[in-house]
């Protein structure tokens, strides 16, 4: 018999984000398969996931309204997880990714160029944790979910941002705008200093771990 795992897609662009992926796989309950639909292949997604037990959908520099092909691979894979109640996290593209095959609304935020930096966000009560808690986290991006999806609800907001996150009504999916899976190297790339990532790590991986929870 198999071991069941955690499938953990990035579908970045141009640089693979493994070092938040290494992260995530020493922390996972479960093992973990790596997968990078746009430049390695979107296939592996289904050569894998009849043994697949969650998923975490990371973020990209696509956007949920470009034609990738490799997206409506990756609409198939997600389609399925929830026909059998696989837990979901969406992360960044994840969030609104999720939000957009579900119905909801994703829209340009900014029209100049997109933000990156650290924010407070307040997780809500309603959210993987046990009672709402609000701190430093860190994002970047253009887009953002402006309207829910049916039979989701917002989970966790800020003053920059007012859907920072989802929860759905009935089923295991929860999403974050903000980085929560931000590594260090991801961190610095984007421009920000040492201090920031520090100010913000904690809190990340405490939102991550509260997602393990949901895969034992």
């Amino acid at each position: 018999m198999k071991s069941e795992n955690l499938m953990i897609i990035d579908p970045s662009l141009e640089i693979p984000e493994i070092e938040s992926y290494n992260e995530i796989s020493l922390c996972s309950p479960l093992k973990t398969t790596y997968h990078l639909p746009e430049i390695h292949s979107p296939k592996t997604m289904t050569k894998y996931f009849a043994n697949t037990k969650g998923i975490i959908l990371m973020g990209s520099a696509a956007s949920v309204h470009d034609s990738h092909s490799w997206m409506s691979s990756l609409e198939q894979v997600i389609k399925s997880a929830v026909q059998k109640h696989i837990p979901i996290l969406g992360i960044c593209f994840g969030h609104q990714f999720l939000a957009h095959i579900f119905g909801g609304t994703v829209d340009t935020l900014w029209q100049n160029s997109k933000k990156v930096g650290v924010r407070k966000v307040k997780v809500l009560q309603n959210n993987l944790l046990e009672k709402s808690k609000t701190d430093f986290l860190i994002y970047s991006h253009r887009e953002g979910v402006v309207k829910c999806p049916a039979n989701f609800e917002i989970a966790a907001t800020s003053n920059m941002v007012n859907i920072e996150g989802l929860i759905h009504k009935t089923l295991p999916i929860w999403t974050f705008q903000p980085h929560i899976e931000a590594s260090k190297t991801f961190s610095r790339r984007i421009g920000l200093s040492a201090d920031e990532f520090n100010k913000c790590d904690f809190f990340g991986k405490q939102l991550l771990k509260s997602f393990f929870n949901k895969l034992k």
